[in-house]
């Protein structure tokens, strides 16, 4: 499905239009479709998940790709109907992504999630993934706002780096796989969009606790680090921490690396 002709039988098929408050911008351009499978298809996950598959543009290739191990996650009940027609065999969950307890779903470990995901839900579901215990995922290849992809693989001292910047790069090995624009959906959006990649580190941080530090850290972006923590940890902590990772006392969180993060908190947590 690549042509404006092709998506309006199915929407008509399906009995649907696109929904603006479900973000349902849909792809239509086959090259950004056959980055997406090929990188997924390397990666030999034990299972594929996709959220939100809409009309299909990436569903078709994935389902001949992983005929038999495609999880499909779709909110619009118009569309779970017309999966449940188009593709009898494959398991459709009919919810709301950012409601999913993964952990619960029997998908195996080692699995890939998939998505062309709406722009208001990007940065909030992959921390919400990053976060939950016990998650199936070892890999991610996702589309989102190239802004929100921008904010997530930004390094530090720049102005969009900050806490999805820090938390999602601790745990996960980041990349750019290709962008695309306004041009490559249907309806058009105003904005442009990036595929990222992302592969799961091995950590045996404790996530929620750090994820607190890390919000504690930056809750006050003009002020000094140590003044941020200051009410949250204790001062002999924090100096030790200062002082073994070399810090100026006028040092603020934008400044440190997610490596910094990560063993300043194993410091204070110690």
């Amino acid at each position: 499905m690549h042509t404006k002709q092709e998506l309006d039988a199915r929407m008509q098929e399906a009995g649907i239009q696109p929904l603006k408050k479900l973000g349902q911008n849909f792809l239509l351009n086959p090259n950004i479709v056959d980055a997406i499978v090929t990188h997924v298809k390397a990666l030999s996950p034990s299972a594929v998940v996709e959220i939100g598959p809409g009309l299909g543009a990436l569903t078709d290739e994935l389902i001949v790709s992983f005929p038999s191990s495609v999880t499909l996650v779709e909110i619009d009940s118009g569309l779970v109907e017309f999966w449940k027609k188009r593709a009898p065999l494959v398991q459709i969950i009919h919810s709301d992504a950012m409601s999913v307890q993964w952990v619960n779903l029997g998908i195996p470990d080692g699995a890939c999630l998939v998505s062309n995901l709406p722009y208001s839900i990007a940065a909030s579901l992959v921390m919400e993934i990053t976060l939950q215990a016990g998650q199936p995922f070892s890999s991610m290849v996702l589309m989102m706002q190239k802004e929100v992809a921008s904010r997530i693989q930004a390094a530090p001292n720049a102005e969009d780096y900050g806490i999805p910047s820090v938390v999602v790069q601790t745990f996960w090995t980041i990349a750019k796989l290709v962008d695309a624009g306004p041009q490559d959906f249907y309806p058009v959006p105003n904005v442009g969009s990036r595929v990222i990649t992302l592969k799961q580190k091995t950590s045996t941080l404790a996530r929620q606790g750090y994820v607190e530090f890390v919000k504690q850290a930056f809750s006050q972006r003009r002020k000094k680090l140590n003044s941020n923590l200051k009410n949250s940890y204790p001062k002999a902590k924090i100096d030790e921490a200062f002082e073994k990772l070399g810090l100026s006392d006028s040092a603020r969180a934008q400044e440190l690396s997610p490596t910094q993060f990560e063993e300043f908190y194993r410091l204070i947590s110690v």
